[in-house]
């Protein structure tokens, strides 16, 4: 409780601070877990999606998404307003899935077949980045993961009409467009092969915590280009190779 006492604060002072105090560090997963369920009930928010990547070794990478930090397109003419809580922009493109129905929990895994057939929509989206933490405290990686794993929003592009497994989801260009020039490019490349696996993964892990994915959820698998600093104040087009577009300005 203590733990989830301090990320609280450092949530609503928007500003990034040192490391958890010694005596506050998680010491193994469920802590960090734990202290993610904490902060959401101190700051009174529900669950509106996930973010998530395949394990590795014996680490996890899973976080709740809060409701108040989806954004969705302006249905206005022109570029949508993104809200950036610090002082820079970091984003990462990714693609996400709509769940249509629930996967609560059963006695035998979900088949990538059944998870796939449970999606909805497949969507454009940016992770809007922002840890409690400065780079130079050096939080590690149980720290990160109580922290929501740096999640500070999610902003909810177009749906682009393809089946979840589709192979063009593994890996495609990233490019952003400012208003006069290429603010950047990237090769961009599934972290994990292809988004359907963390999503695999996901829907299996919660169904075993006794939870499981619920209809309406939105679940974001991973950056295809890292964590990208962008321009603020300013109309962008980052655009997905041929998938579509996400035309947004980014706004504190």
């Amino acid at each position: 409780m203590a733990a989830a006492a301090f990320l609280v604060a450092a949530r609503r002072a928007g500003v990034a601070g040192p490391r958890l105090p010694e005596e506050l560090r998680p010491s193994h997963i469920e802590d960090s877990l734990r202290v993610q369920t904490l902060v959401a009930e101190a700051l009174g928010e529900t669950t509106r999606g996930w973010k998530c990547g395949a394990p590795v070794e014996d680490r996890i990478y899973v976080a709740p998404i809060f409701r108040s930090l989806v954004y969705v397109r302006s249905p206005l003419p022109g570029p949508s307003p993104v809200p950036i809580k610090g002082a820079v922009a970091r984003v990462e493109p990714e693609i996400a899935f709509v769940m249509a129905r629930d996967l609560p929990p059963r006695a035998t895994p979900y088949t990538m077949e059944e998870i796939c057939g449970a999606v909805s929509e497949v969507r454009l989206e940016l992770e809007l980045i922002g840890s409690r933490f400065l780079p130079e405290a050096k939080a590690v990686y149980l720290e990160a993961l109580a922290d929501c794993l740096s999640n500070e929003g999610l902003f909810v592009g177009p749906a682009i009409g393809l089946e979840p497994a589709d192979s063009v989801l593994a890996s495609f260009p990233i490019v952003v467009q400012g208003p006069d020039d290429i603010v950047l490019e990237r090769d961009g490349r599934h972290p994990d092969g292809h988004p359907t696996l963390p999503l695999h993964w996901l829907a299996n892990f919660l169904a075993g915590r006794g939870s499981g994915l619920k209809a309406g959820e939105i679940v974001t698998t991973g950056s295809y280009a890292g964590a990208l600093e962008l321009p603020m104040n300013m109309p962008l087009t980052i655009m997905f190779g041929g998938l579509g577009d996400i035309v947004c300005e980014l706004v504190r």
